[in-house]
């Protein structure tokens, strides 16, 4: 138990951020404000001059036309996947968190302590649900004075909640109850 579906949350995280990475590569090659889109291959555009002849300046401007709606293309596609996997991170941890904190919640309800609320099961780890049961309780008795001391305190507060019962109670006429007399 605990161990999950399988997948790593993390691990969805770590892609997302692997595809933002490369998002960032490209803002070191093109101008960024247009690498979000893809956009800034135009940049690298030479002139027949600097190519050596015209011809070789138009092909390789054609090329970085191409190159630049490809990786546009590549990045909004990138970009998609980056969000959906993010929100499938999110999806799933929360998935994840409520079918454990519903496992505890039946285990506690079918072997643990009767008297915890959902939440204080579920704030609980799995290790503590698991040992907090009569079979546990039993096999592995608590005999240390920290113990005995807390069973002493609970033992004087329930004494004196049930003397508050019965001088306060429901059904009592004089507050008070008078020990009987003697004949």
């Amino acid at each position: 138990m605990g161990d999950g579906y399988g997948a790593d949350p993390e691990a969805l995280k770590q892609v997302a951020a692997g595809l933002n990475g490369v998002i960032a590569e490209l803002k070191a090659i093109g101008v960024a404000e247009y690498a979000e889109t893809g956009r800034g291959f135009s940049q690298l555009e030479v002139t027949g001059m600097e190519a050596g002849s015209s011809e070789l300046a138009a092909q390789f401007k054609e090329f970085c036309d191409r190159w630049e709606w490809g990786v546009r293309s590549l990045v909004a596609k990138g970009n998609d996947m980056a969000g959906k996997l993010d929100l499938a991170a999110g999806w799933y941890h929360d998935q994840e968190q409520y079918a454990s904190g519903l496992s505890k919640d039946v285990f506690a309800t079918v072997f643990g302590n009767p008297h915890q609320s959902d939440e204080q099961i579920e704030g609980r780890s799995w290790s503590q649900v698991l040992g907090d049961n009569p079979i546990n309780d039993v096999m592995h008795p608590d005999f240390s004075g920290k113990s005995f001391d807390k069973a002493g305190s609970d033992i004087k507060q329930q004494w004196s909640d049930l003397g508050k019962d019965l001088t306060q109670g429901p059904g009592v006429v004089t507050g008070r109850i008078d020990p009987p007399k003697e004949k």
